[in-house]
């Protein structure tokens, strides 16, 4: 009792002019018609205001939550793809190469991308944490990306497919002819097919493919149609310029293919190479 009278006496000017503020504010307010729409004119707008701001801060929370669940939705819609490729795109072979039963497919996000040096990396903003290892392929919803080097706890560095030591074994999708994919440096959605040998049959539109011939990519998935074939003079393979589906100045959302069982199928060749 004793510290509120005290208090009373130490600031009883401050709160007796607050309340005279507040009794004046009222008889304008309310005896004063064109105060009073001035007002509630005001108070309208502030409010109004202040619900558009929690209106965009709800909209851009609830965004980020769509846009995670819809890769996460794109990731399971091409697995589907590549399952549906693999098992009934073989046009005449009946048989499959590959269980794409093995793979996962894990959404990423890029964290810093180029395409312009002759070496281009991509960085992704997820790593080792959350479940990423050197040698994992990287797709999008359109083709080839490139293939992870280096992971730390929380980012990956990926190779691109335009980085002049990219390798890809890759299929001539109509007849099976093998090649490696590789880049020339120059146009970014421009790749080479090589090694192809004069005595295969190659077109201008046929469809490229993944190989399967390694633990990287599954067989089947899209990269892009031949725009032109070249032999030259005494050459014993053709010059072949690949269009890519994918467009690489443009990659949005990503996906990292891991193989489940590719530690074993590694172990098993290292143990027979070292016994040869």
């Amino acid at each position: 009792m004793k510290n509120a009278i005290e208090l009373l006496l130490r600031f009883g000017y401050h709160l007796l002019f607050l309340a005279m503020e507040f009794l004046c504010f009222y008889i304008i307010i309310n005896y004063n018609q064109e105060q009073k729409g001035i007002f509630l004119h005001s108070a309208n707008l502030f409010s109004t205001s202040i619900d558009a701001r929690v209106d965009k801060l709800n909209a851009y929370l609830r965004l980020d939550v769509e846009n995670d669940s819809l890769h996460k939705q794109n990731a399971r819609l091409i697995k589907k793809f590549i399952d549906y490729d693999l098992n009934s795109s073989l046009h005449d072979n009946d048989t499959i190469d590959l269980d794409s039963s093995k793979y996962q497919l894990i959404a990423v996000d890029i964290c810093n991308s180029n395409f312009r040096l002759r070496d281009n990396f991509i960085t992704l903003c997820s790593g080792e944490k959350q479940g990423l290892k050197p040698d994992m392929g990287v797709i999008s919803q359109n083709g080839l990306v490139g293939i992870i080097k280096k992971v730390s706890n929380n980012f990956s560095i990926v190779m691109s497919i335009l980085h002049s030591q990219s390798n890809i074994s890759c299929l001539i999708k109509r007849n099976n002819s093998n090649g490696v994919l590789t880049w020339k440096m120059g146009n970014p959605k421009i790749l080479n097919l090589e090694s192809i040998p004069k005595h295969k049959t190659v077109l201008v539109g046929d469809t490229v493919i993944t190989s399967g011939y390694s633990t990287i990519f599954p067989k089947g998935i899209q990269v892009g149609k031949v725009k032109t074939v070249v032999l030259e003079p005494g050459s014993n393979s053709y010059t072949i310029e690949v269009e890519l589906f994918n467009d690489p100045t443009a990659w949005d959302a990503l996906y990292v293919i891991s193989n489940r069982l590719s530690g074993e199928q590694k172990k098993l060749e290292a143990e027979v190479y070292q016994n040869e």
